[in-house]
């Protein structure tokens, strides 16, 4: 037998090098991203639905969502039902099955985009009620303009995912649409969208990362993850939805709220993590901030608030908070709404939830912790639901009060409008 030919040593050097190398590289991959175990939204089991027979939180809307249908009347808010027994058997009526010859998937165009920055505007976009055309989809083709009965609402979702709030059709086809540091482009391609059962706020977001904590976590990415999670048991349940954001981009507030105005939503939740609370207590320094005067925005904040007290209060941290653990509304001086998300939708019930601190070491490895995000996240859409189907009151309510203070962060100063 012959003796084979012996493999240079340089070559075994390189091979078992590159072989080190995959080998590393496939490793850092397998890593789940941080803070996020399960990356994918799935449930954790099965059965964890908001509309399913054995979950006590068996609630559905009673009208088809209003992304894909544009309703005859505006789908109903129990806290205008008079008569209790219409609100109790909306409680029993089973999922609302969208038309099969309505629930047309959103439509995007194949042109290019042009998107030409004009000047920073400061008008405000027109609340428009969604339209009386049963027939009409609410996701619409970008060159439908002619044919549109509500032309200056709803808004176009950029091929990047930019949530533009609509300022009007081009004259050269396609839309005129705002920026989120409040400039005008013309767009031609994307989805519009003229409405939707529930606006989702993940607060913060590019240089405005909120509070970060000990263990590097930020809130703004955290903010992004509680609002999937959040609507993915809104659509379970049959609602449409909409963020304000998915990426990690900078919207000031005014322009959040312009999203919220342009789409007409049912209610407005902004989602954020607190920061700087250093008082030792036995529970969850959770807050609910609500816009005042409007009974049911307060009512919502209430049912988010104990929605949040009760299953936080399956897990364990050296909790802190503040003497404002409840809901209230915070006002500025000339006693009107401090916050701007409160401030600039006066039409829209909003809420701000804050969940607690996540300057707090151990609250922020909770935050990070899959399981509890998916409990953070199905208190909201629980408190969203009853809120829509029930006369529920919630628990938590504290009086209004006075603190003109600001961080000064959410205005357009530095503003940088992303790539659409």
């Amino acid at each position: 037998m012959g003796r084979s030919a012996e493999v240079p040593p340089l070559v075994r050097y390189i091979f078992l090098a590159a072989a080190c190398t995959l080998g590393v590289v496939a490793g850092v991959l397998a890593l789940p991203p941080f803070g996020t175990p399960h990356a994918a939204l799935v449930a954790q089991t099965p059965g964890d639905r908001m509309a399913v027979a054995n979950d006590p939180a068996t609630l559905v809307p009673a009208e088809n969502p209003r992304m894909l249908v544009a309703p005859e009347e505006p789908p109903v808010a129990l806290g205008a039902v008079d008569d209790p027994a219409v609100a109790g058997s909306l409680l029993d009526a089973p999922p609302s099955t969208p038309d099969s010859t309505t629930t047309t998937a959103p439509e995007t165009t194949t042109t290019s985009t042009t998107s030409t920055t004009i000047a920073e505007t400061t008008t405000t976009t027109t609340t428009v009620a969604p339209t009386t055309t049963s027939e009409a989809s609410a996701v619409a083709s970008l060159g439908d303009s002619a044919d549109d009965p509500s032309p200056n609402s709803g808004v176009i979702i950029s091929p990047k995912g930019v949530v533009l709030p609509v300022i009007g059709p081009a004259s050269n086809g396609g839309w005129r649409a705002s920026t989120p540091c409040g400039n005008e482009v013309t767009i031609d391609e994307g989805q519009r969208v003229r409405t939707v059962d529930f606006v989702l706020d993940p607060g913060h977001g590019g240089s405005e990362t909120g509070a970060v904590g000990p263990n590097g976590a930020t809130e703004k990415a955290l903010n992004v993850r509680v609002a999937e999670i959040v609507e993915w048991y809104l659509e379970e349940a049959g609602y449409s939805v909409l963020l304000t954001r998915r990426t990690d981009i900078r919207i000031p507030l005014r322009s959040r709220a312009e999203i919220a105005n342009a789409l007409d939503p049912l209610a407005f939740v902004s989602i954020h993590h607190n920061g700087g609370a250093t008082r030792r207590q036995s529970t969850p320094g959770s807050e609910v901030f609500v816009d005042a005067g409007n009974p049911e925005a307060r009512r919502l904040g209430a049912l988010v608030f104990e929605e949040m007290e009760n299953r936080f209060a399956g897990y364990e941290a050296d909790w802190v908070g503040t003497w404002r653990n409840g809901v209230s509304a915070r006002l500025n001086e000339e006693g009107a709404d401090l916050y701007g998300i409160h401030r600039y939708t006066p039409d829209v019930p909003s809420v701000i939830t804050e969940a607690g601190y996540l300057s707090n070491a151990t609250e922020a490895e909770l935050f990070v912790d899959n399981d509890f995000q998916w409990d953070h996240g199905k208190a909201i859409a629980r408190a969203l639901i009853r809120w829509d189907t029930t006369r529920d009151a919630g628990t938590g309510l504290l009086e209004d009060f006075v603190d003109g203070s600001s961080s000064g962060t959410g205005g357009f100063d530095g503003c940088e409008d992303p790539s659409l």
